[in-house]
């Protein structure tokens, strides 16, 4: 059975009004950048969900992972050129976008997120892919390949990800260290105005060459139901005073990873470009580019430049 048809055979769940809004939203960026996508939900087993993913493009299959508390949709910039050449799924992680909510209170987040993306795999019925992801979504491409080797073809890491080492901004170390703030900083996110303003101060983002309707589209995304409660719950899990917590932190593992990997890393990263060189240099077979004057978000700011990259690294043998 192909992916078309397994996306096309799953239940679609009735949409109330912040979920319409947001995939009218939603269908309105994958427009505005040209991506042809199917909008679609597969059911996984573990945990299971029903999990609502983005498809693009035919060729070899590339399975892409959202951060922080955002959506598949973040991604269709570089959906866009990767469509062309490419079978790309991007996927809304447990409790984001459209997918399923999911408890992270007492979950075990490294086995949890390699297990998601091994059902995730299973149930699109992928021996082996390619996992892209940045920031969270990065973290859990880099699990999964760390938990199941043989699941993952190659990596592709666009912007720092989480837990590739004990790096985290000081803003981010006090949101997740006192109680109380992560819920109350989710609290102020639902407005144009605080969107723009994390990225620009957090993610150090140029907004010149961000759409209003992303910010819209974004802005949509975080006032689905829970959305707000999920990243409260995992941001104190993820980090504290001292940078990632250490079940989050998986510099140790990277010299474990024997896919090739291609990490992106922009200069006004979360973390400087240093600490993406190290951790390239503990990979057996990483390629590390850094990105001029780019953020957090080099698909957002360094479209071209990042399709050009991906599609040189997927050809090379």
């Amino acid at each position: 059975m192909s992916t078309q048809e397994l996306l096309t055979k799953t239940y679609v769940p009735q949409a109330g009004a912040a979920q319409q809004h947001f995939i009218e939203l939603q269908q309105k960026l994958l427009d505005y950048y040209g991506v042809l996508a199917k909008s679609g939900f597969v059911q996984v087993k573990e945990p299971p969900l029903r999990v609502h993913l983005l498809e693009a493009g035919q060729g070899e299959p590339v399975v892409i992972f959202h951060g922080g508390d955002g959506e598949a949709v973040n991604w269709a910039p570089l959906m866009a050129p990767l469509q062309q050449r490419l079978h790309l799924f991007a996927v809304d992680r447990p409790g984001f976008g459209l997918t399923d909510a999911f408890d992270y209170r007492r979950v075990d987040l490294r086995n949890h997120a390699a297990n998601f993306v091994r059902s995730l795999l299973d149930a699109l019925e992928l021996e082996s892919a390619t996992l892209m992801g940045g920031s969270m979504g990065g973290f859990f491409a880099l699990a999964t390949a760390l938990v199941y080797p043989q699941r993952v073809k190659k990596l592709i890491l666009v912007g720092m990800p989480a837990g590739i080492s004990s790096s985290l901004p000081i803003p981010l170390r006090i949101i997740c260290s006192v109680p109380g703030l992560a819920k109350l900083f989710m609290a102020g996110r639902p407005s144009m105005k605080s969107q723009r303003q994390q990225y620009e101060k957090m993610f150090h983002v140029d907004l010149a060459k961000v759409p209003d309707l992303f910010l819209e589209t974004r802005l949509a995304g975080v006032s689905l139901p829970g959305v707000q409660q999920t990243w409260a719950v995992l941001l104190p899990r993820l980090g504290n005073l001292w940078g990632f917590r250490p079940e989050i932190n998986l510099a140790n593992e990277l010299p474990n990873l024997k896919q090739p990997t291609l990490l992106i890393w922009g200069e006004h990263d979360m973390a400087p470009i240093s600490v993406g060189q190290a951790a390239s240099e503990r990979m057996p077979n990483a390629r590390f580019v850094p990105l001029p004057g780019i953020g957090h978000f080099p698909f957002l700011e360094s479209t071209d430049k990042c399709a050009e990259l991906i599609f040189e690294f997927l050809a090379a043998r």
